[in-house]
């Protein structure tokens, strides 16, 4: 499995990219790009279907720009920084982080911020495992 994120001048954010290893890709995630409908559009009709095309979208467009993902998120790491031992259950929580994607326990580990910023006065977080299965980062 590899992973990229695909950033460019038109628009602010990034897209997901993820193949499998075939190389085919597998899937993408736009939801942190802000885009038009149109850019959408675009994105889908030529996104790379096959790892060796990023090289062709890369020389297609000056400001393309793909990083691949390198990054594994452990659950320690997870768990320490969402840091809500005292209500959620360690067992239950790793039983669902081990069921993400690599590329889902990423996006899990940076969404945590925003979800706290989120958060009103006096209303405490999720437990860490209905964080996990709620999938907020995708909201």
């Amino acid at each position: 499995m590899r992973t990229f994120t695909f950033t460019a001048a038109s628009f602010q954010g990034e897209v997901i990219i993820e193949f499998n290893d075939d190389g085919i890709l597998q899937k993408f995630d736009s939801s942190g790009a802000n885009m038009s409908a149109a850019q959408q559009k675009f994105l889908l009709t030529k996104l790379p279907i096959h790892v060796d095309d990023v090289k062709r979208v890369l020389l297609k467009s000056p400001t393309a720009v793909f990083t691949e993902i390198h990054q594994e998120v452990s659950f320690d790491q997870f768990w320490n920084r969402y840091d809500e031992k005292v209500r959620s259950s360690r067992k239950r929580s790793e039983k669902v982080w081990k069921r993400l994607s690599k590329t889902d326990k990423l996006k899990a580990y940076r969404y945590i911020a925003k979800y706290e910023q989120s958060l009103y006065a006096g209303i405490p977080k999720k437990y860490a495992e209905t964080y996990l299965n709620a999938e907020l980062w995708n909201n």
